[in-house]
């Protein structure tokens, strides 16, 4: 028998999911437009979750944001899982071997979310941040992320979706992705160049557990133009991470 949600707890949540995606704020009109209640059982909501600083009011703004203990639980779900602990310091250590930047995420329906995020002493930076979604099919750590599906899977994950380019060189035909993604099966390492962000390559590698199923992957993220880039030493670099995170995993029982 199909269980149903909690009304008005399942609109709480909704509302701090709209307000994580809005930087600059939300008004409560605004707010009161993605659910279905009464204006005042939206306002005792946001004010529920104002005095438990789930959200924030902006001093003389009728404008709401994430509040801090947003934070606080979302870093728990790193904090309280051994392998993301372990982690942390093998997505460090790549990035300072190869002084780029790293990403480390986990796929979540058609979306890499970034756990970890490391930058490098480059002078250009990647605009991302712990937490940030992306579309898996635009990113290398993506099809990374992809390739632990089998062909039946990822049909059936982008059945009735529509591939969004995001740059003109974003991939937005299903067949070139699993044209893609199974090269990736292959070889073990995945490629983007310039898909998801303008002058900015990507190379990332899958990290599996102990029954082969892939739970998250690793990237290294550079300038398209910086000419002492070696791809050949950055791959061997996330070869390395990809060993250590696996054994991590055996080591954990995960």
């Amino acid at each position: 028998m199909e269980q149903k949600n909690h009304r008005l707890l399942q609109c709480a949540l909704e509302i701090m999911k709209y307000i994580s995606k809005q930087p600059k704020g939300v008004s409560f009109k605004e707010i009161c437009t993605i659910t279905d209640l009464p204006k005042s059982s939206v306002h005792n909501l946001v004010q529920t979750m104002c005095n438990m600083n789930f959200l924030q009011k902006k001093e003389n703004y009728n404008e709401y944001r994430i509040g801090l203990q947003c934070f606080e639980v979302g870093n728990a779900y790193l904090s309280t899982n051994p392998f993301y602990s372990v982690a942390k310091d093998i997505v460090e250590n790549v990035s300072i071997r190869c002084n780029q930047t790293t990403h480390f995420g986990i796929l979540n329906d058609h979306d890499t979310i970034y756990l970890y995020k490391f930058d490098s002493n480059q002078p250009l930076r990647i605009v991302s941040h712990t937490g940030k979604r992306i579309p898996a099919h635009a990113t290398a750590i993506g099809k990374a992320l992809l390739s632990g599906l089998s062909k039946a899977e990822l049909d059936e994950l982008y059945k009735n979706y529509k591939l969004e380019a995001i740059t003109e060189h974003t991939i937005t035909s299903l067949d070139e992705l699993e044209k893609q993604i199974e090269e990736v099966r292959k070889t073990h390492i995945a490629y983007e160049a310039e898909e998801s962000s303008p002058y900015v390559r990507c190379i990332a590698v899958p990290i599996c557990n102990r029954i082969g199923n892939v739970i998250a992957a690793l990237s290294v993220s550079f300038p398209i133009y910086q000419n002492t880039v070696n791809a050949d030493t950055f791959k061997q670099i996330l070869f390395d991470a990809k060993r250590q995170l696996e054994a991590a995993l055996l080591t954990l029982d995960m």
